[in-house]
């Protein structure tokens, strides 16, 4: 069975209260005992002094106790003394026979002698002695007895003085205390026990909750959130657990829409080219148009090779399989191979080149991996450029910051303020009603800022809408030695090689 946490602290703190409490009472009854005792003790020594003084005076006054009248006086005498410590006051003469008892008026233990065992342990000191509990003479009941040698001034001996005080109210004084102790234990537990359940049930519930949430989690429910209480431990938990969820929800809607628009993008092409091979197979498609449409076929081709390498490029990018070579290099003739690449493409747009100047610029960074990162900016800024647009470069060199800014920047519609931010996610699309083919998958941004970063530099976007878009990147400045090569996740498609084309600037 189950034991809950509740449960579980309930009984470890009653366990330390129990224990607690018992060694604390223990403790105390023992100690309280022991200190009535002692100040019993110290009372009925008191009380023996004072009696002997008494039996002396008396002794001296009629030289000697022997009619029952000089007893009469002697006993009344003890009696104050032993009715204000209440004790019980015995005198003994010289050979051990009790001659005065305060217990009555006529006490039975008049006339019996103390033990000589006794007389000789009171004989050899001359001082109060606790004695063994009624040395023989008969009581009912158990009592603490003092005894004390009575002398006269030269020393010698004139009889025995004893004090009883009856041990039973020790007894009584404990139990007392030990009821006393009892109930306001009980009284303790009980409202520790109140405070326990309280506490506990406060710091479980957000637990149970974030339990509940965590299960309707994993059952499919990625919108389930824990409302946060407080800024303890359990609300922090709480807050990871809403972060964690709020992480797999983006993720699985981005895995969601990524696996939607592969799709999209495997059965465009697919449907195509089976269309156009059925046609060239069966005849619909005249000899003479073969070559136009088996183009068509490559192009397609073509576009399912980049869409199966960007999710190559994505997987070795999140495994880390790929090792960086680091090395000094003209950031321009990476930017100059990529747009006369794309040459064709800027002659049929009518796509004026801003800013083409190409100069010697070094940075310090893998030139394959940023031909990807300008590769995929450019082809971005290419598919958004309306014809008769204009597609601008500016590269600067920062040497207090040993940094490179490159930016590039293309007319057209721009990007919203609300999608602006999420651009470099994952998967992210900024129009999922537009066509798959116009806005892409929404993973070359992604990839373009993790190689970015691997790199050294960072990289973000600015746009304004119905002007333009302008994505800016940094990278380190060139070394005066190699770097070492440090791993990244991403090879690239497309090498940086120059191309000895010519690009029109207008």
């Amino acid at each position: 069975m189950r034991k809950s946490i509740v449960s579980r602290f309930f009984s470890a703190m009653s366990l330390v209260l129990v224990l607690a409490i018992s060694t604390i009472g223990i403790s105390f009854v023992f100690f309280a005992s022991k200190y009535f005792k002692t100040d019993r003790l110290n009372l009925m020594n008191l009380c023996v002094i004072n009696a002997q003084a008494a039996f002396d005076d008396s002794m001296q006054e009629i030289d000697g106790i022997s009619t029952e009248e000089q007893r009469s006086k002697l006993r009344e005498n003890l009696r104050l003394i032993s009715n204000t410590t209440s004790t019980i006051v015995l005198l003994a003469d010289e050979n051990g026979r009790c001659i005065v008892c305060t217990e009555t008026n006529k006490c039975s233990h008049e006339g019996s002698y103390v033990p000589q065992e006794t007389m000789k342990i009171l004989s050899g000191v001359d001082k109060s002695v606790q004695l063994k509990e009624n040395f023989d003479i008969e009581y009912s009941g158990t009592y603490y007895t003092v005894g004390r040698a009575a002398r006269d001034e030269s020393g010698n001996i004139i009889g025995y003085v004893f004090a009883f005080s009856d041990a039973t109210s020790i007894t009584v004084f404990t139990n007392a205390i030990l009821s006393i102790f009892m109930v306001c234990a009980g009284t303790m537990l009980l409202l520790s026990s109140v405070v326990s359940i309280i506490v506990t049930g406060r710091l479980t519930t957000p637990l149970r909750n974030i339990a509940e949430a965590a299960r309707r989690f994993s059952q499919g429910e990625f919108s389930a959130r824990v409302e946060i209480e407080g800024d303890d431990e359990v609300a922090h938990l709480a807050y990871t657990f809403n972060q964690m969820a709020s992480f797999v929800e983006n993720n699985e809607k981005s895995r969601s829409s990524f696996v939607a628009n592969i799709a999209h993008e495997l059965r465009t092409p697919m449907t195509s080219i089976k269309g156009f091979v059925d046609g060239i197979r069966d005849g619909t498609i005249p000899p003479e148009m073969q070559d136009r449409y088996l183009t068509v076929i490559s192009d397609e081709v073509g576009r399912l090779a980049r869409l199966t390498n960007s999710m190559l490029d994505i997987s070795k990018l999140e495994s880390g399989e790929f090792i960086m070579n680091v090395d000094n290099y003209n950031i321009w003739d990476t930017i100059a191979a990529i747009a006369f690449a794309f040459e064709n493409r800027i002659e049929e747009n009518d796509i004026v080149l801003r800013g083409f100047q190409p100069a010697k610029i070094l940075v310090n960074a893998d030139q394959d991996l940023i031909h990807q990162v300008v590769y995929n900016i450019f082809d971005n800024a290419l598919k958004f450029t309306p014809k008769g647009g204009y597609i601008g470069f500016n590269v600067t060199e920062d040497k207090s910051a040993g940094t490179v800014t490159v930016k590039i920047r293309n007319s057209g519609q721009g990007i919203s303020k609300e999608a602006l931010p999420y651009i470099f996610e994952r998967f992210y699309k900024e129009d999922s009603s537009r066509s798959v083919h116009t806005r892409g998958a929404g993973i070359g941004l992604y990839i373009s800022k993790t190689l970015v970063q691997r790199s050294g530099g960072t990289i973000w976007a600015e746009s304004e809408e119905g002007e333009y878009t302008e994505f800016i990147f940094t990278l380190p400045g060139a070394k005066s030695t190699k770097q070492s090569a440090p791993k990244v996740g991403l090879p690239t498609t497309a090498k940086g090689k120059n191309n000895k084309q010519k690009v029109k600037k207008r």
